[in-house]
Order: C-alpha cells, then structure tokens, then sequence
C-alpha cells in the first residue's frame, strides 16, 4: 500500500513538473511586445486628412495665382496690340514684380503648411508613444530592418485624422501698395491739402 501511494506521488510531482515545463516553453514562444513603432511618413503625408488639406490649401493657392498672372499677362497684350507702348511697358514692369512677389508668398506658405503638418504630426507621435510605452517611432524609409508588428502607420493615421486641420487665413496675394511719398503730387480729381493740415 506504500509503495502503490509512494508512486502516486511520484506520478504526481513529475505531471506537476511537466506542466510547470511546458508553461515555460508557451511564455518562451511569446514575442515580447515591440519597444518601438515605425511609421510610413510619406503615407501620413499624402493620405492623412491634414495631409490632404495642406495639399488643397496650396494648389487653391497656386492656382488663384496663375488666374491673377493671366489677367495681369491678357492686360499687357491687349495694351501693347493696341499701341500703347508705354503702358504695356509699365505693366509688364508690375507683371515682374507681382510675379517675385507671389513666389515668396506661395514659397512662404508651403513652409508654413509643412510646419503646422510636422507639428501635429509630432504631438501625434509623442501622445502615441506615452500611451502605448514605446520608445521612440522612427520612420520606415530610415529603418534598414523592422517587423510586421511595430508598422503604427493605421494608428497613427486614424490619430491624425482625428485632428481638424487649421492652416490660418489664406496670404494675400495682391501687392502691397507703396506709401504715398510726401513730394507727390495729388492725383487727378484730388484738391490739394491745405497747408495747416500739411503741418498737422
């Protein structure tokens, strides 16, 4: 009767033992989970819903310039088929400087959209990685090597588009006007200053 319970015993350690084996080796097959993420940066870019307003934004813009030069350029022509020379002269003199000065405007801009996206981008990012424990987020185009698992791009997507998208008013596209210089005289039509108000 000892011996029979004395192998039970035994029995039971070593089926105690073997199932205490085998839940190491399931913890061991266990990917832990990724310190890091990676994202797809042009895909955010091109796919987001700020991506997509900053990329409307700035054709809107461009194309309100292009309107703006063909009146200006269809002006100067007309002037010019019609022979007057010195003003088609002058417009095409104001058609440069407009021209300078909507590169800077549209070139000052695509800054500013690039800036507010990669702002909002970073928040994004760095809301993400305190939420989720990670790291750090590296870009996909940068990383030589990484696994499925850490792509966060669809997370990181619907985190973005979650955003309203604000880029501020519209720059203007009209030139400034040039201050009146104080030796000017008064245009046609206008009565002169008296000159107590001159003084004032």
């Amino acid at each position: 009767m000892k011996k029979t319970l004395a192998h039970i015993c035994r029995a039971l350690v070593l089926v105690s033992m073997l199932a205490l084996l085998a839940g190491c080796n399931e913890k061991q097959k266990q990917k832990p989970a990724p310190q890091f993420g990676v994202v797809q940066i042009s895909k955010l870019f091109q796919d987001s819903r700020i991506g997509k307003a900053g990329f409307s934004r700035m054709n809107e813009l461009e194309n309100k310039a292009q309107s703006i030069l063909k009146q200006a350029l269809d002006a100067m022509e007309k002037a010019r088929a019609e022979g007057r020379d010195e003003e088609a002269s002058r417009m095409e003199s104001e058609l440069q400087e407009r021209v300078a000065f909507m590169q800077e405007a549209i070139r000052q801009e695509q800054e500013h959209v690039g800036n507010v996206i990669q702002t909002v981008m970073k928040k994004t990012f760095d809301a993400y990685s305190r939420e989720n424990g990670l790291f750090g987020i590296f870009s996909a185009e940068n990383m030589l090597s990484a696994s499925p698992e850490t792509d966060i791009t669809a997370s990181i997507m619907k985190a973005l588009d979650a955003v309203e998208p604000s880029f501020g008013e519209m720059p203007s596209l009209e030139l400034p006007r040039r201050p009146e210089p104080a030796n000017a005289l008064p245009l046609e039509g206008e009565k002169a200053a008296p000159a107590a108000e001159k003084q004032q």
